[in-house]
C-alpha cells in the first residue's frame, strides 16, 4: 500500500539535470533556514507562504530523484497522518476539523523538506540550527526589554486573589508567557549543545550567550510548564553527556564539567530563592486546587475527559477549531477553555486512543534514534548535536503535559525539526532515501 502512494517519486528522473535541479538542495536549506530564522516574528500569512513553499519545494525534489527506502520514521508519520484523516472524516464537525489537517499537511512538509535534505547534506543541520539560536536569542531580547518598557495588561498576573498580583510576565513578540516559554524550551538545550560542539570562539560565544539570555527570560514568563520542561530537558542532557562523554574526558576536564554543573544548580537555586515571585510561583505548584491555574486546568481536563469517552475510537476531529465547536457542550461552567492543556489529551480528543498511541509511538522512537545515533557519534564527535536535540524533545514532551503549546506553529515546527534531525543520518554514499 505505502508503495502504491509514493511510487510518483522519482518519475521525473528520466529528465535532464538542470542548473534548478541541482540546486534544489541550497534551495531547501535556505528556506528552512529563512523560516527558522524569523520563526517566532512571522505574521500568519507569512507563515503560510513559507509552509507552503517547503511544501512544493520537497515534492519537486521528490519527484526529481529517484525513490529509495521510506525509513522507519516515515512509515510511523504517514499511519499518524491515515489516522488523523479518518478522524477528520468521522468528525461530528468535518468543516471545523478540515483546517486542522491542512495544518498538519503543512508541517509534516517542512519534516520531509528537513529529513530529505539532513539525509543527503547534513552539513546544512549547523547553518538552521544557528538560524534557529538567532531568532531565540531575538526573542529573548525583545522579551527582556519588556522589563524596561512595562508589559501589557495581558501579560500581568489576573488571579486577584494571588500575592503576585502585579507581576510582569515576559511574553515577548508572541503574546504570551507560556507561549514564550515553550519556545525557548528547545533553544536551550540546542544552544549549549551548539557551544559545545562548534569549533570557533566567536559561535561557541554566540551559542553560550542565546543560551543565558533565553534561560533567564524563561525564568521572567513565570511558566511552571516552561519550568518543567526546561528542567526536564535539561536534566536529560546532563544524564546523556554523564553516559556517553563524560567517561572520555580526561581528568581536568571532567573536574571543569563537574564545577560549571555544580555552579549552574546553586545559581538556579539561588536565583529561585533570591527572587520571590519566582519562589512564591515554585511553590504554588503544590498548592493543589488551592492554585487558580491548577484548578483551571484541573476543570479543563475533567471535561476533556468526558469529550474522550464519548468519542474514544475516532475523537472529534484534528484542530482547535473543531474542539472550540465541541468543548462547550461538556465545559463546566466560568470554565472556557480553547484547548485540552495536555499534548497527550488533546491527542486523545481529537484523534482517538488510535491517534493517542501513535503520537506516543512518534516520540518514542526519536528517541530511540537519538540514542542510535549517539552510539554512533560519541567516539568521534562527542554526540553534542544528537544530546542537544534529545533533550530539546524531551523538554517539550514535558512541557507539553500540561499544556498545549503545541497548537502553536512557532512551537509544533522546532518540534518536527528535532524529529527529522533524530529520524536522519547522513549517507554514506549517493543511494536516495525517501524523506
Amino acid at each position: 500500500m505505502v508503495s502504491v502512494l509514493l511510487d510518483w517519486q522519482g518519475l521525473g528522473s528520466r529528465w535532464e539535470p538542470t542548473r534548478l535541479t541541482r540546486r534544489l538542495p541550497l534551495l531547501a536549506g535556505l528556506l528552512l533556514l529563512s523560516l527558522f530564522t524569523t520563526l517566532p516574528f512571522l505574521s500568519r500569512s507569512g507563515m503560510v507562504l513559507l509552509l507552503l513553499g517547503a511544501g512544493l519545494l520537497w515534492l519537486s525534489w521528490s519527484v526529481l530523484e529517484p525513490p529509495g527506502p521510506m525509513g522507519s520514521m516515515g512509515h510511523r508519520l504517514l499511519i499518524f497522518l491515515a489516522i488523523v484523516i479518518v478522524a477528520t472524516g468521522f468528525s461530528p464537525v468535518p468543516q471545523e476539523a478540515l483546517p486542522g489537517l491542512l495544518k498538519l499537511v503543512l508541517y509534516l512538509g517542512v519534516w520531509s523538506l528537513a529529513a530529505r535534505l539532513l539525509t543527503r547534506h547534513r552539513t546544512w543541520w549547523n547553518p538552521i540550527l544557528a538560524g534557529l539560536l538567532a531568532g531565540g536569542l531575538a526573542e529573548a531580547v525583545v522579551a527582556l526589554r519588556q522589563l524596561q518598557g512595562g508589559a501589557i495588561a495581558l501579560a500581568t498576573w489576573s488571579d486577584e486573589a494571588s500575592i503576585l498580583l502585579g507581576t510582569e510576565r515576559l511574553y515577548g513578540s508572541l503574546g504570551n508567557p507560556n507561549l514564550l516559554g515553550g519556545y525557548l524550551v528547545p533553544i536551550i538545550p540546542l544552544a549549549i549543545g551548539a557551544a559545545l560542539h562548534w569549533r570557533s570562539w566567536p559561535s561557541r560565544l554566540f551559542a553560550a550567550v542565546t543560551a543565558g539570555l533565553a534561560g533567564l527570560a524563561l525564568a521572567l514568563t513565570y511558566s511552571r510548564g516552561a519550568w518543567l520542561g526546561l528542567g526536564a530537558g535539561l536534566a536529560c542532557f546532563v544524564l546523556l553527556w554523564g553516559w556517553f562523554a563524560l567517561p572520555r574526558l580526561q581528568g581536568r576536564r571532567q573536574a571543569i564539567f563537574c564545577g560549571l554543573l555544580v555552579g549552574a544548580l546553586v545559581a538556579a537555586v539561588a536565583m529561585a530563592g533570591g527572587l520571590e515571585p519566582l519562589r512564591v510561583r515554585l511553590l504554588s505548584g503544590l498548592a493543589g486546587r488551592g492554585d487558580s491555574s491548577i484548578n483551571f486546568r484541573i476543570n479543563v481536563w475533567m471535561a476533556a475527559w468526558q469529550m474522550l469517552r464519548d468519542y474514544i475510537w475516532t475523537g472529534i476531529g484534528p484542530g482547535q477549531d473543531a474542539f472550540n465547536r465541541i468543548y462547550p457542550l461538556y465545559q463546566q461552567p466560568m470554565f472556557n477553555a480553547l484547548s485540552a492543556y495536555s499534548m497527550p489529551l488533546e491527542l486523545a480528543v481529537e484523534l482517538g486512543l488510535a491517534g493517542l498511541l501513535a503520537g506516543i509511538a512518534i516520540f518514542w522512537h526519536g528517541l530511540q534514534k537519538g540514542l542510535g545515533q549517539l552510539k554512533g557519534t560519541v567516539a568521534t564527535e562527542g554526540g553534542w548535536p544528537s544530546i542537544s536535540v534529545v533533550a530539546a524533545v524531551v523538554g517539550l514532551g514535558a512541557h507539553g503535559l500540561v499544556d498545549t503549546i503545541f497548537l502553536r506553529p512557532e512551537v509544533q515546527l522546532i518540534w518536527w525539526l528535532c524529529i527529522a534531525f533524530l529520524a536522519t543520518q547522513q549517507q554514506p554514499h549517493r543511494s536516495h532515501v525517501k524523506a
